[in-house]
C-alpha cells in the first residue's frame, strides 16, 4: 500500500506558510486605513464601557479574546467594506451610497436638537455619513474607501490596543479608584484618619470640593462638571501610563522574532483575525470566508444558544439549554463543569499537550488544595486576584511563573544578546528592518520607560530601589502572562498573583513604609486585573504584521502609539461624561465601588511595617524548582506528556470556568485526529474558528438589540 499525506492536509500546510500578500498586491497604508482604525478604535473605547455600565450587557473587553475588537472587525470585514467595494464600482454608486446613508441619518437625528455623542449608535451612524460623503471624491480621484488586507490588518491590530485599555485594562479602572476614597470614607471605615496622612507627594487623586458626589451621584439636568479638578491628577498619570505602554510595546517587539520565529508560538488568538483576511480579494465582492459552510455550522451552536437565552430574558417562556454543571471531585472540592464556545474555538487550535497541561494540572491544583485543608497548613494574608482561596498555592504559582520567564529568557539569551548589541551599535548580525521598532529605539525606549516610571514613583513617596524592583517584577509577570496567550490561546488568564501582593506582602511592608504602601495599592488600576493589557495584544498584533513589508511595519508604531492615546482618552471621555450624567453609582458596582474599596483595604491591612512572609517564599521556591524541573524534562524527554505552562495557573479562579472547555477540545482533537486523520483535523478546525465567530455575532448582535430596544441586563456568556 502507497504510504502519501493526504492532499487537504498538503493544502492546510501549505496556507500556513503561504503568504498573507499575494506579490503583486499592494501593501501601501493610506490614509483611510488610519481613519477607519482611528474611529472603530475610539468607538469601542466608547462603546465597550457603555455596554457594562449602561445596558449591563455581556462584557466585551474583559478578556485577551477582545469579542469587542472581533465584532467590530466582522463587521467592517462583512458589511462596511462590502458597501465600500459597492460603492467604489463608479460615481453613480457613490452618489447613492452617501444619498441613502444621509437620508437615514436625517431621519433618526434632524433637527438635531437632542443630538447625543456621548451615545454609541450616534457615534457609528455619523461615522458612516462622514464615509459616504468622503467616498464621493475619493471615488471620483480613482481610489473609494473599501480597505486592502494591509490596511485591515492596521485596522485589527488598533481596536486589539483599544480593548486593551477602554474597561477592564485601565478606564473603568483609574477614574473611580483616584475618586472613590473621598467618596466613600465614614466613620466606619476611618479612612479620613488610616489612610488620608499617607497620600502621595503629588496630587495623583480627584477631590472636586464635595468628596466628588458629583461624580457617583450625577450632576442631574444642566449641572456643571468640575473639569479643573481633574486635570493635574490626570496629567500625572498620562506621564506615567504612556511610560507604562511604551514599555510594553518595547518588550513585545524585543521577543517578537525568539518567540515567532525561532519558537514558532501558535498564536491562537490571531488565527479568526488571519482567516477573514485570507478571505479578503479586491475582485470579490463577499469575504472569501464567509462562504465557507462548516464555519456556518460553528457559528450555529453558539447563536443558537446564546440568543435562546437572550430571548429568555424578554420572555422568560423561551428555554434555553444550560451550559454550566458542577459535581464534588475529592473532599470539599468541587469541579465546575461550564462550556465556553469561545474557549472550545481557540483551545481546538492549541497543541494537544499543552491543552492537557491546562486541564491536568487544574485537576491536580484540587487535590493539592485539600490535603493543604487537611493537613492545616493556610495563611493569614488577604488576595482578592489570582488564587484568592489560597495565598500559599499563590506563592507557589507566582514562583513557577516566573521561573517559566527566566529560564525562557535565558533560552533566548542569544537573541536578546544579538538585539542589545545592536542597540548600542556594536553588532551587525540582526537585522530590525522587519519590526515596528528599531532595537535600538526598543531598548532605549524600555530602559526610558522603567526609569521614569521608577521616578515618578519615587516621587510620590516610594523608596525609589523598591519602586523599581516592583516595576521588574510587574513586567516579568506580564511576559509571563503574555507567554501563556501567545502559546496557550486563554481567553481568560490571570497570573497567579499580583506585583503589588508580592512586593507588599511577600517582601514585607516595612521596606517601603506607609505612603510606599498607599502607591501601590493605587497600581491596582493597571496591575491588578491583569485580564487583558497592552503587552499581550501587541504581542498578538505583531504576528499579524509578520508578512507585511518591512517599510510599511514602521508606520503600524506610529498606529500603535495612536491607539493606545485613543483607547485610553476615548474611555476617560466616555466613563467620565456617563459618570456625571448617571452617577457612578448607578452604574458598574464593582468598578465605582468595589475594586475600589479592594484596593483601599488592601493599603490599610498593610500599614504596619511587616516582614517578608517566609513560608509564603518556602512555596515560592517549591513552585519554581518544580516548574524548572518540568521544562527540564519536557525538553529531556520525548514521551513527557503534559506541557507544564499549566502548572503556573492551574489554581486560578478563572480556571474553574475555563478547563472543561479545554478538556472538551482536547478530546475533540484527540478523536478527530485518530480516526479522521489530519485532514479531518483540517476541516474540524474551519467549524471551531467557526464556533468562535458565532460567540462574538452573538454577543455584540444582542448588545445592539438592547441598545435600540432599552434593554437592561441582557448578559449572556460568562466568558
Amino acid at each position: 500500500m502507497k504510504k502519501l499525506v493526504p492532499e487537504e492536509y498538503l493544502a492546510y500546510l501549505r496556507s500556513r506558510t503561504a503568504s498573507l500578500f499575494t506579490g503583486d498586491e499592494e501593501q501601501r497604508l493610506r490614509l483611510r486605513g488610519f481613519w477607519v482604525g482611528s474611529f472603530l478604535s475610539f468607538f469601542l473605547a466608547v462603546g465597550a464601557p457603555y455596554a457594562n455600565m449602561v445596558i449591563k450587557g455581556s462584557y466585551v473587553a474583559l478578556d485577551m479574546s477582545a469579542p469587542g475588537a472581533l465584532f467590530l472587525f466582522l463587521l467592517l470585514i462583512g458589511l462596511l467594506n462590502t458597501a465600500f467595494k459597492l460603492a467604489g464600482r463608479g460615481l453613480w454608486p457613490a452618489l447613492a451610497f452617501a444619498a441613502v446613508v444621509s437620508a437615514g441619518w436625517v431621519y433618526a437625528y434632524w433637527p438635531c436638537h437632542e443630538l447625543n455623542f456621548h451615545s454609541p449608535g450616534t457615534l457609528f451612524s455619523t461615522f458612516l455619513l462622514i464615509c459616504a460623503l468622503a467616498n464621493v471624491p475619493a471615488v471620483s480621484s480613482g481610489r473609494g474607501l473599501a480597505l486592502s488586507r494591509s490596511e485591515l490588518v492596521l485596522v485589527y491590530a488598533m481596536l486589539m490596543i483599544s480593548s486593551a485599555l477602554c474597561t477592564v485594562g485601565l478606564g473603568e479602572q483609574i477614574l473611580p479608584m483616584v475618586t472613590a476614597i473621598f467618596y466613600y470614607a465614614s466613620p466606619t471605615n476611618k479612612w479620613r484618619e488610616k489612610l488620608f496622612p499617607h497620600f502621595p507627594d503629588k496630587p495623583i487623586l480627584v477631590d472636586d470640593g464635595t468628596d466628588n458626589r458629583l461624580f457617583y451621584e450625577g450632576t442631574g439636568p444642566g449641572g456643571d462638571i468640575p473639569y479643573e479638578a481633574w486635570i493635574e491628577p490626570l496629567v500625572w498619570w498620562g506621564v506615567f501610563l504612556m511610560a507604562l505602554y511604551v514599555s510594553m510595546v518595547c518588550v513585545a517587539v524585543i521577543l517578537r522574532r525568539q518567540w515567532m520565529e525561532r519558537e514558532r508560538l501558535p498564536y491562537p488568538m490571531t488565527q479568526v483575525g488571519l482567516a477573514m483576511m485570507r478571505g479578503e480579494e479586491e475582485d470579490r465582492l463577499v469575504n472569501g470566508f464567509f462562504a465557507q459552510r462548516a464555519m456556518w455550522l460553528g457559528c450555529a451552536l453558539p447563536m443558537v444558544a446564546g440568543s435562546m437565552k437572550a430571548l429568555s430574558r424578554y420572555n422568560p417562556a423561551v428555554p434555553y439549554p444550560t451550559l454550566s454543571w458542577s459535581l464534588p471531585f475529592v473532599g470539599r472540592q468541587t469541579l465546575s463543569l461550564d462550556i465556553s464556545f469561545l474557549m472550545l474555538g481557540f483551545s481546538y487550535l492549541i497543541n494537544a499537550n499543552v491543552a492537557a497541561g491546562i486541564w491536568f494540572f487544574h485537576l491536580l491544583s484540587k487535590v493539592q488544595k485539600e490535603v493543604l485543608i487537611l493537613t492545616g497548613i493556610t495563611s493569614e494574608q488577604k488576595l482578592q486576584y489570582g488564587v484568592s482561596d489560597f495565598p500559599l498555592m499563590a506563592y507557589q504559582g507566582v514562583g513557577a511563573l516566573l521561573t517559566m520567564v527566566v529560564l525562557g529568557l535565558w533560552v533566548a539569551r542569544g537573541h536578546l544578546r544579538v538585539v542589545f548589541r545592536r542597540a548600542i551599535g556594536r553588532g551587525t548580525e540582526a537585522d530590525d528592518a522587519d519590526e515596528i521598532l528599531s532595537y535600538r529605539s526598543a531598548v532605549f525606549g524600555l530602559v526610558g520607560s522603567v526609569l521614569t516610571m521608577t521616578a515618578w514613583l519615587t516621587l510620590m513617596g516610594t523608596p525609589a530601589h523598591m519602586a523599581f524592583i516592583f516595576l521588574v517584577v510587574a513586567l516579568l509577570l506580564f511576559i509571563g502572562v503574555t507567554r501563556v496567550v501567545a502559546e496557550a490561546g486563554l481567553v481568560g488568564v490571570r497570573a497567579p498573583m499580583i506585583a503589588p501582593d508580592l512586593v507588599v506582602q511577600g517582601m514585607g511592608s516595612a521596606l517601603l513604609g506607609p505612603t510606599g504602601v498607599f502607591n501601590l495599592a493605587l497600581t491596582y488600576i493597571w496591575a491588578a486585573e491583569v485580564r487583558v493589557f497592552v503587552m499581550a495584544t501587541c504581542t498578538n498584533s505583531l504576528k499579524l504584521l509578520e508578512e507585511m513589508e518591512p517599510r510599511q511595519r514602521r508606520l503600524v508604531f506610529g498606529a500603535i502609539i495612536l491607539a493606545i492615546f485613543i483607547g485610553s482618552m476615548g474611555s476617560f471621555w466616555g466613563i467620565f461624561h456617563t459618570a456625571y450624567d448617571y452617577g457612578g453609582i448607578n452604574l458598574n458596582g464593582w468598578f465605582f465601588k468595589n475594586a475600589p474599596a479592594v484596593a483601599y483595604q488592601f493599603a490599610e491591612r498593610n500599614l504596619e511595617p511587616l516582614g517578608p512572609d517566609w513560608t509564603g517564599w518556602g512555596f515560592f521556591s517549591g513552585g519554581g524548582l518544580v516548574m524548572a524541573l518540568m521544562m527540564w524534562a519536557r525538553h529531556r524527554f520525548v514521551w513527557w506528556p503534559v506541557h507544564p505552562i499549566g502548572f503556573p495557573i492551574g489554581a486560578n479562579s478563572l480556571m474553574n470556568r475555563l478547563w472543561f472547555s479545554v478538556f472538551v477540545a482536547w478530546l475533540i482533537k484527540r478523536l478527530v485526529l485518530r480516526y479522521g486523520g489530519a485532514a479531518a483535523y483540517n476541516r474540524g478546525r474551519t467549524f471551531f474558528l467557526g464556533m468562535i465567530v458565532g460567540h462574538i455575532l452573538c454577543v455584540g448582535s444582542w448588545l445592539v438589540i438592547d441598545y435600540f430596544t432599552g434593554k437592561v441586563g441582557n448578559a449572556i456568556f460568562k466568558i
